[in-house]
């Protein structure tokens, strides 16, 4: 297990799951740059970003992420596993699976205008 801190931004809006034993629990995506935080868009060996999938158990990470909404920025602390996925033309992408017991966000402009919260 490798445990760690990751920042990004919400590429999805977290939604609620339920298990088939009737538990909550929190799922979402991010997009982490990496490397030297380089903006272009992937090339070669050298990724500029990955995407991190989202997991929550526990009520406090839990609520804190019903909170937010996609584009928001967000940190988050817990376990990670790396994993590789392919997109429609075979080229492969490396992204991390992490379970979330830690978080931290900076909400976007949405909680400076009440209508859209």
């Amino acid at each position: 297990m490798i445990e760690g801190l990751v920042t990004g931004r919400l590429t999805t809006t977290p939604s609620e799951r339920t298990d088939r034993f009737g538990k909550t629990f929190m799922v979402a995506r991010m997009r982490a740059t990496v490397g030297d935080g380089n903006l272009r868009a992937n090339a070669g060996d050298i990724p500029s970003s990955l995407f991190v999938n989202i997991v929550a158990f526990d009520p406090v990470p839990c609520k804190q992420l019903q909170d937010l909404y996609e584009g928001d920025v967000v940190s988050l602390v817990g376990p990670l596993t790396p994993k590789v996925w392919m997109d429609k033309q075979g080229a492969s992408y490396p992204a991390l699976d992490m379970v979330a017991y830690r978080v931290a966000a900076l909400p976007a402009q949405h909680l400076a205008c009440p209508e859209l919260a």
